[in-house]
């Protein structure tokens, strides 16, 4: 008897283990998923998709949601993580800490290392790399704005395009048919060329 209650035990522990972290989950929508999985590998979903931590690849149809997110995490729609490191594509992505790149039509990101890349890239306090797409937005920037319309707060770096609008340039270029500097420039507005170094 105390053999088979010790197996017993065994087992549910296995099962217990086995349910917080899976290799793979199958998830039909939000928590319609097999298994329910607090860390999984990969993640295969239809409609969001919501896996607190995910290391390995999210593939959802419409969107996906996590907490943690390193690897890739692609979705048609919507993706959306807390931390993310790794790649992120959709129509729309969203990340509190994004290291890595963000693929999609609109980026938004509270604070970006390495790659924004759509038509509206957001970083909301800090990009420390590239944003490329036709309307760049930053607070703090270091690194390179390539598009239609840069705008930066504070930066330091590059800005290529047709309008560049700085608030305070610590160090850098600006290379377009306007380029506006408000504090420390060479001058508050110029044409073709702009900057300080």
């Amino acid at each position: 008897m105390k053999k088979l209650f010790a197996a017993a035990v065994l087992i549910s522990a296995f099962a217990v283990s086995a349910y917080a972290q899976s290799p793979i989950k199958l998830s039909l929508f939000d928590n319609i998923a097999w298994p329910k999985p607090e860390k999984t590998n990969v993640v295969i979903g239809l409609i969001d998709n919501n896996t607190p931590t995910v290391h390995g690849v999210d593939f959802n149809l419409f969107s996906a949601r996590a907490d943690e997110m390193y690897g890739l995490q692609i979705g048609l729609l919507y993706n959306r993580a807390t931390t993310m490191k790794g790649v992120h594509g959709a129509i729309f992505t969203r990340a509190s800490d994004a290291v890595g790149g963000q693929l999609g039509f609109i980026n938004l990101a509270d604070k970006v290392t390495g790659v924004q890349w759509g038509l509206l890239n957001i970083s909301k306090t800090e990009m420390l790399g590239v944003q490329l797409g036709w309307i760049n937005l930053a607070e703090k920037a270091t690194g390179l704005q390539y598009g239609i319309y840069n705008q930066a707060q504070t930066f330091t770096g590059l800005q290529l395009g047709i309008v560049n609008n700085i608030n305070t340039i610590d160090k850098g270029l600006q290379i377009g048919i306007v380029n506006l500097i408000r504090n420390n420039g060479w001058l508050r507005g110029m044409v073709l060329v702009n900057g300080r170094f």
